[in-house]
């Protein structure tokens, strides 16, 4: 009889409490709503002409974003707008900004203010110092300039684009069944082209005598004229007696008098009963899209002349400056399929190639028919600066130089270390930035002299123009303009801080004190040389910074956050990796922690995380990935995001293992973390580590793995639809790093998480989109197939025809949601969410 009584007294107990458990419930998630409903999130920061206004985006979770504009020296937020699309600072201090086909002017200054409908873009033309609005079918294709007074001077009818050049705009305008190119500087507006075809591109030619070359298009062919500037007759491109190609490109040319350009010709894919792949296709995807054979020549639109630039076992022809040659380096003849060597850091010979000694056949004693010359051996990118007059290039540990046009000019080796990174300044000086030091170099006698020496900090220039345009052919162009002085951000190695500092002529002003907080999109004004910036950390909301001549720095916006943002608490913790390298994981303490309570835990791996220590915890709900940081902590977990380095040779996902074992090792020295509490969590490569993990670790109540990979094996020769290859070099030497199959086969074995399910001791839920292109959504069903058959206890979410990471607002919600009733329910003693109940 008693204890019927108790048995009795516990159902009772049990179901009175329900509805409070389900209150709970209600009430953490309507906290969540709220919070994210109130967050607001910075983006696009820039400043007026005169320095005396910025403006920004705000972006919210389900409201509009906003145009938001503020006085500097009021900190007052003068304008917002909701739906704006395009906006702009004109001149010193007038805005102009669109949404929908309105757009509005104001002067900021004088109060005045224009507005525009039907319209179809705006522009401003700095050289020119015109506004102009291009109205649409509305308003007949009008195309209306301003001066700077706001009066239109100048109108003109059905055009249907405007483009602007450099101190030009250029007009295509509809003339009966055919079309006109007019150039517009300031003054009378002259036509210099016409076509009974349509005008697809202009651009300028680079050629020595100016000009322009204009794209046109006849159904699905395309040709291209030259026109010179001064007049004459245009110049019809020809190659192999042929002018209409199936693309068209230009290419910079370092050769003033040539351009250089990719004539593309389409072979359709033949669709027929079967298709042959052959043992030496070396581009798969032509099994799969129309052939396009793309041939890279220089035109020479003064002599009539084309040289076909095109040289078997040598990659295209990319331009070296001003200089007149190109640069090209040797193609692998051992590589099979195009993407091998994609994941792999090549060493590659690199030559000049010299176009006049092709099309003038006179050879150099040390030049090869081709017209080349042998300029580097390298795997890492050259650097020159847009003259081309020298290249920097590291082979091993050592840099060196090479005077271009100087043959006879040997390989210099320079005297600084990997890290440095050289900056032209002109093509006589360089700067070159090393760890904490600013060297100088002078690169007629390469003397080199220290500038600044700043201990405890890495430097980078901030004001440097860095092309990567060519990087995709190993070249990069780096500029500084040291007339104006250097902008420099340093990070200290030891304190986690940064700060930026503007030097010029060896005198140091400070712009952002020495703060932990995060840096971002740093701006100024270059005439009164203001400073702003956004600022944030891990616990502090966003906010504009502003540093105003020689004043101190001040806050001129704040993001309002929730009250217990400050709240929320981090730790490193510091641990080694497989190969004994030193890693960090961070540990971050929810809002409501208190010594003495224990909490759950929630692990999200990938690779290195340690370097977003500092980054804001936004709240939200549209996750691609579907874990939020801070929507967790206010829940009352801790999150920890460890360092996983894939070293040594046990492969990734013994590394993987190896890393979360040792930051679990350390988090279990914190005494408020429930060890028998701990869910972990990956996508992608990190879904492959969780996978694997699972399989061999009895550490963790519950697992999330979203588009993951379960069978290397398989997957490393299975075909890639998304960059259409197979997959191997990824494994091979991509983030993997597991060598050849043939090489290591029982690494591949030991690293293969399908072939160890049946050892998975904890739930699994499992995530993908059906639409995944990258990693097959089938790897995650082979998973659940396995998980199933050993009578694990997994879940399988397939969300229809989305991708690698979701992109569907709604998709975004649902797996967010999902993944918090996941651990809830595992973690947090959470028993009425039916989606997970019927599971079990």
């Amino acid at each position: 009889m008693p204890n019927l009584i108790k048995l009795v007294t516990a159902l009772l107990l049990l179901f009175t409490s329900l509805p409070c458990l389900k209150s709970q419930e209600t009430s953490e998630m309507q906290h969540l709503g709220d919070l994210v409903e109130k967050q607001e999130e910075l983006r696009f920061l820039s400043v007026s002409g005169n320095g005396k206004w910025i403006s920004w985006q705000s972006v919210y979770e389900s409201r509009p974003s906003e145009l938001k504009v503020a006085s500097v020296h009021h900190k007052k937020v003068v304008l917002t707008k909701p739906g704006v699309s395009y906006w702009q600072f004109i001149r010193d201090h007038e805005l102009v900004y669109s949404f929908g086909t309105d757009t509005k002017y104001e002067d900021l200054q004088t109060g005045k203010e224009i507005a525009f409908s039907d319209v179809k873009a705006v522009g401003f033309v700095k050289l020119l110092d015109l506004f102009y609005v291009h109205y649409n079918e509305k308003k007949s294709g009008l195309v209306e300039f301003y001066n700077r007074r706001m009066n239109l001077v100048q109108r003109v009818l059905d055009v249907k684009r405007v483009i602007v050049l450099a101190n030009e705009v250029m007009m295509i305008q509809q003339k009966g069944n055919g079309q006109e190119l007019l150039k517009y500087e300031g003054k009378d507006i002259v036509k210099v082209f016409e076509s009974d075809q349509e005008m697809y591109a202009v651009s300028k030619s680079g050629l020595d005598k100016r000009g322009w070359l204009v794209t046109v298009r006849k159904g699905k062919k395309f040709s291209m004229y030259c026109i010179n500037d001064g007049g004459g007759n245009p110049e019809l491109l020809s190659y192999n007696r042929k002018a209409e190609f199936d693309g068209i490109q230009q290419h910079a040319s370092s050769d003033p008098s040539a351009i250089l350009i990719d004539l593309q010709t389409l072979e359709p894919l033949q669709k027929g009963i079967v298709d042959i792949w052959y043992g030496k296709d070396f581009d798969l995807e032509d099994h799969f899209r129309d052939r396009r054979k793309t041939v890279r020549v220089l035109w020479y639109p003064e002599q009539n002349t084309v040289v076909d630039t095109s040289e078997d076992n040598y990659s295209n022809v990319v331009a070296l400056g001003k200089t007149g040659l190109f640069i090209r380096s040797e193609i692998d003849s051992q590589q099979v399929d195009s993407n091998d060597l994609n994941a792999k850091e090549t060493v590659r010979r690199y030559f000049l190639y010299n176009p006049l000694e092709k099309l003038k056949r006179k050879l150099e004693s040390k030049t090869d028919k081709s017209g080349m010359t042998i300029l580097a051996i390298t795997s890492k990118p050259i650097i020159t600066d847009s003259t081309g007059a020298f290249v920097f290039y590291r082979t091993g540990k050592s840099w060196f130089v090479r005077k271009t046009k100087d043959l006879n000019f040997q390989p210099r080796k320079q005297d600084f270390g990997v890290n440095a990174i050289p900056y032209f300044t002109s093509d006589r000086e360089v700067i070159w930035v090393e760890g904490e030091m600013l060297w100088k170099q002078d690169l007629v006698t390469f003397r080199k002299k220290l500038l600044k020496s700043l201990p405890d900090s890495d430097i980078e220039i901030l004001n440097a123009a860095v092309d990567k345009s060519l990087l995709q052919n190993n070249v990069l162009i780096h500029q500084v303009d040291i007339s104006k002085g250097l902008l420099l951000k340093l990070t200290g190695e030891k304190d986690y801080s940064s700060s930026i500092v503007h030097w010029n002529k060896n005198k140091l002003k400070v712009v952002v004190p020495k703060t932990e907080n995060r840096i971002s999109d740093p701006v100024h004004n270059q005439t009164d040389r203001n400073y702003f910036w956004f600022s944030e950390n891990y616990n502090k909301s966003p906010k504009i910074c502003g540093k105003l001549s020689s004043d101190s720095a001040e806050t001129l916006y704040s993001v309002s956050s929730a009250s217990n943002t400050s709240k929320i608490n981090m730790k490193r913790l510091h641990y080694k990796g497989i190969a004994g390298e030193d890693l960090t994981a961070l540990l971050y303490y929810p809002p409501n922690y208190s010594a003495g309570k224990k909490y759950p835990v929630v692990a999200s791996i990938y690779e290195l995380q340690h370097q977003n220590h500092n980054k804001y915890l936004l709240p939200t709900f549209k996750n691609s990935r579907g874990f939020n940081e801070r929507l967790f902590l206010e829940l009352g977990y801790m999150v920890l995001l460890p360092d996983i380095n894939n070293t040594g040779e046990q492969g990734p996902g013994n590394a993987a293992l190896h890393c979360v074992n040792a930051a679990l090792d350390e988090v279990q020295k914190v005494g408020q973390a429930d060890m028998s509490r701990v869910g972990l969590l990956g996508q992608s490569f990190g879904g492959y580590e969780t996978n694997f993990i699972a399989t061999q670790s009895d550490r963790f109540a519950a697992y999330v793995s979203g588009a993951s990979i379960s069978d290397i094996i398989n997957t490393s020769f299975a075909f890639n639809y998304n960059f259409f290859s197979a997959d191997y070099y990824r494994y091979e030497d991509g983030q993997f790093r597991l060598g050849k199959f043939t090489d290591n086969k029982e690494k591949y074995y030991r690293n293969n998480p399908l072939y160890f399910a049946d050892q998975v001791k904890s739930p699994v839920l499992l995530w993908t989109g059906t639409g995944d292109k990258n990693v097959n959504p089938e790897q995650t069903r082979s998973f659940y197939t396995a998980l199933r058959k050993y009578r694990k206890r997994v879940i399988s979410l397939f969300y229809k025809d989305e991708l690698h990471s979701l992109m569907g607002k709604e998709q975004r919600i649902d797996l967010t949601e999902k993944m918090i009733e996941w651990f809830d329910y595992f973690l947090r003693d959470r028993k009425d969410v039916e989606w997970i109940s019927n599971a079990e």
